[in-house]
């Protein structure tokens, strides 16, 4: 337990999560930062007036008369870029427009007329009649890619931290452990985020990509709480072992188990324990019938739990609902046995009769 909360390995795998945590909220927050630039360049263009004579050619629009000339499609990916071609009038040169979208390019044809709108150089807007659509070179939704990804970063960062603010203070401590317990802070901050995202993409501005993201957070505050409820009545009755009782084997069984401690015959691949048929052995073999390697009378057994966080062997978690562990001593050393709970019985009865058997 003190690897988790002291020195060690443990003080070094929380350090590295701090700082996991930090950079996920310096980052959507750089992202935030951008926003009002953004928002700012929107503002811009759309109050922008049609030029006129002596005006600076950065603080007005010019509209020009066009030609279209054909449409490509680009594939990259999933995705799909849009692109017209078109001849300004006048100029015999032919332009590559990329659009935003596919509502002008599925409409025009080649020779039809358009009005291209010119804003610092480049063409910010296409006009098709009544018909207008911004091109990829428009500044009108240069806010949604850094809002959105700082309502996806955010949340996510929040939650790593609150992950590790509990790790820290309860995980070492709890009577069971399972990797739910870890995960209740991201998947809630991951759930936030992409309710985020997908808002700071759809919404027609930021404060209500902001409101839709604040009316995200009660469902995934009540989703994630009734899991992790629902997962903690479970994980009590897991704990509670009282029912266990020792039931002396009527026969030869074969029993999947790990022998964990600093013992000899704790052996890597021995997953098996084969009891009834005299003293209890581990051994590699499903059938039990092979290169076993019998536990020692001097075996002495303390009690029946659930899997702890620090429990030498196990997966970071603990183990499963279905796990429990016989915890024994072997001189100075704990062993313990990690097996399903109804296996239990009949192993703690077949450990007691070797060591009754042992004088």
């Amino acid at each position: 337990m003190a690897g988790r909360t002291g020195t060690g390995p443990g003080r070094w795998r929380a350090v590295l999560a701090v700082c996991s945590g930090l950079v996920l909220l310096l980052v959507p927050a750089g992202f935030l930062a951008a926003v009002p630039g953004a928002l700012a360049r929107g503002d811009a263009y759309a109050s922008a007036p049609a030029c006129t004579a002596g005006a600076r050619p950065d603080s007005c629009t010019t509209t020009v008369a066009a030609t279209v000339a054909g449409t490509e499609e680009e594939g990259r990916g999933r995705k799909v870029d849009h692109w017209l071609r078109v001849t300004e009038r006048g100029d015999g040169r032919t332009r590559r427009v990329h659009m935003s979208g596919s509502r002008l390019y599925d409409v025009v044809r080649a020779g039809d007329r358009v009005s291209l709108t010119y804003w610092r150089g480049e063409i910010r807007t296409v006009r098709f009649g009544s018909a207008a659509e911004e091109t990829d070179a428009s500044p009108a939704d240069d806010w949604r890619l850094p809002l959105g990804i700082g309502l996806l970063g955010l949340p996510i960062g929040l939650g790593v931290l609150g992950t590790v603010w509990w790790w820290r203070r309860s995980y070492a401590a709890a009577a069971h452990a399972s990797p739910w317990q870890l995960g209740v802070g991201l998947v809630a901050g991951a759930l936030l985020g992409c309710t985020g995202f997908v808002a700071g993409q759809v919404c027609p501005s930021v404060p209500a990509a902001l409101l839709v993201t604040a009316f995200g957070v009660p469902p995934v505050a009540v989703l994630t709480g009734l899991v992790a409820w629902l997962t903690r009545r479970r994980e009590r009755r897991a704990v509670d072992t009282s029912d266990i009782v020792a039931v002396p084997p009527a026969g030869r069984r074969c029993v999947r188990a790990a022998v964990l401690g600093d013992v000899p015959y704790r052996v890597d691949g021995f997953d098996h324990l084969v009891v009834g048929d005299g003293p209890p052995a581990v051994t590699p073999d499903p059938d039990g019938r092979v290169a076993r390697r019998p536990l020692p009378p001097s075996l002495t057994v303390c009690g029946v739990r659930a899997p702890l966080p620090d429990d030498p062997g196990l997966w970071g978690g603990g183990g499963t609902y279905d796990t429990v562990v016989i915890e024994c001593r072997d001189g100075e050393a704990t062993v313990l046995l990690a097996l399903a709970r109804e296996d239990a019985p009949v192993v703690l009865g077949a450990l007691r009769e070797s060591a009754r058997a042992a004088g």
